[in-house]
Parts: structure tokens; sequence; C-alpha cells
């Protein structure tokens, strides 16, 4: 590997590993197994999902998605909802959550089935994957980087967040 290529990438892990505060690599491994039941969803279904934050609808500049049967949902729009910061490095294409009231960080890598956080580290059904320029994941994600509840209700089109 040349040194153009090195050098990034040796920033980038030293400031994943700032953001993360060294946590991740004494941290619980939890596997998610409770995908969201989206069978027999149409892409018309996907665009009338409303995800709540805290009671807050967000508004999202691109629809979630189905992959492999797995619900991914805009990172971005979601996280910042939630009151994390939310910081994108383009090599290694990875993404870092960052909410600082309440002591919570979580990294994704796109096309990795690992997510890093300040409160375990995951293997997750699906990798996050970009739709335009959007990074889109599973809503298990939130589950356990903020430990809580993610509640899914099929026939209303609501997914609900609440970290309150």
């Amino acid at each position: 590997m040349g040194l153009k290529r090195t050098i990034p990438i040796l920033m980038i892990t030293v400031m994943i590993t700032f953001l993360v505060g060294g946590t991740i690599f004494s941290a619980p491994k939890i596997d998610v197994q409770f995908p969201i039941n989206v069978t027999g969803f149409s892409s018309q279904d996907l665009s009338e999902i409303e995800i709540i934050v805290n009671g807050v609808q967000v508004q999202t500049d691109v629809d979630p998605v189905i992959r492999d049967g797995r619900l991914l949902i805009p990172l971005r729009a979601v996280f910042s909802a939630l009151g994390a910061e939310v910081h994108w490095f383009e090599d290694p294409r990875t993404v870092a959550m960052v909410d600082k009231d309440k002591d919570i960080r979580i990294i994704v890598q796109l096309e990795n089935n690992v997510a890093f956080g300040s409160k375990g580290h995951w293997n997750i059904d699906h990798h996050p994957i970009l739709e335009g320029d959007r990074t889109l994941v599973m809503p298990e994600l939130i589950a356990l980087g903020y430990q809580v509840e993610v509640e899914w209700n099929r026939d209303a089109k609501q997914l609900k967040i609440n970290t309150e």
C-alpha cells in the first residue's frame, strides 16, 4: 500500500478511535436477531412510512428501502433528529454518529456487517448502503446504539423511536 493511501487511512482510524473513546475494544458483542418484517411491501408502501423520533415525525429526502428483506432508513435524518452529530469519512466510506448529550457514539462502514458503539459492537443483519448520496441503515442499529425500543407498526406504516 502506498504512502498516499496509508496516511488518510491512519488519520481516519485515529479520528474514529477518538470519537469512540477507545471503548469499542472492551465492549460486549450483541447479535441483532430482530429484523423488521416488511415482507410484501411495495415501493409505494415505503414512500408512506413515517419515521417518528420522540413523538416528532422526521422529514427525509430519501425514502426507506428494502434490501434482502430488510428495512433500511436514512441515517443522517434520523440520527440528527435524535440529537447526534453525523460525520462522513469518504475513505474508508465510514459514518460516525456522536450524541454528546447521551454519551453515545456509533460507527458503521458501508458493506460491513459490524457496527461499533460506545455501548457495544454488533453483528448486524444487513450492512449500511448508499442510496444516491445518503447512507441507509437498519433501524435496529438505533435500538442497539441507544439501547431503546424501536417500535414498528406494520399496518400504520410507522417506525417509532423513543429515547426519552
